[in-house]
């Protein structure tokens, strides 16, 4: 066998193991994130799929070209090391960046505005303190104390829905019984409410 032919197999071999190592990091991300953050069907409130096809394509793809493009069995240990603690900074980087992104897809709160009910992500909300629940929006009276405030956001381009500030606590048995359909990026989606878990179907058929 040819020194090219030795060198291409051990390539192979360290790029087989980086790919099946990522395989398994990332089914571990992505088991935990699916389960604990997107778990009851709310992977329906977002392009989930998207997302993580973006992460998969950088990390299980990119990542293993990476080292069949930079180790060598002909590079010294030092220069194998080095390449290889850059590709690794590289997909933790792009790992990171991709859950933060995720993360910014988790809902933040169910806000009902104009009859209506609006899923609202953490990313597109003002306030991460307001927790997963049920609110209503309390629009402030004309001449009200609060109303120059309301008129100031209104200003500002942000919409009633984001308003945290007018936000009224409530709850599933007082908006949705038994169902709702709440307005989403993805749509409508219909939300029940099973054994204290809300749950979100894109039908109930």
């Amino acid at each position: 066998m040819g020194k090219v032919n030795v060198i291409y197999l051990k390539k192979v071999k360290w790029t087989s193991l980086h790919f099946i190592l990522g395989l398994l990091l990332l089914s571990a991300v992505g088991f935990y994130i699916y389960s604990q953050w997107f778990y009851a069907g709310r992977h329906h409130l977002t392009d989930l799929i998207g997302l993580a096809g973006i992460i998969i394509s950088i990390d299980l793809i990119l990542g293993p070209i990476l080292s069949f493009w930079l180790l060598s069995p002909v590079k010294t240990k030092k220069e194998n090391i080095i390449n290889l603690l850059l590709i690794i900074f590289l997909q933790l980087s792009s790992l990171g960046y991709g859950i933060n992104q995720i993360d910014g897809q988790r809902l933040a709160y169910i806000i009902k505005w104009q009859a209506s009910y609006f899923a609202v992500s953490k990313s597109d909300a003002r306030e991460y303190g307001v927790s997963e629940n049920f609110y209503r929006f309390n629009e402030p009276l004309v001449g009200s104390e609060k109303r120059e405030m309301y008129d100031y956001l209104l200003k500002k381009s942000i919409p009633p829905i984001e308003m945290y500030e007018f936000f009224e606590l409530s709850s599933f048995e007082n908006e949705c019984q038994p169902i709702c359909g709440v307005i989403t990026k993805n749509g409508i989606i219909n939300i029940t409410k099973s054994n204290d878990v809300l749950t979100f179907n894109k039908s109930l058929r």
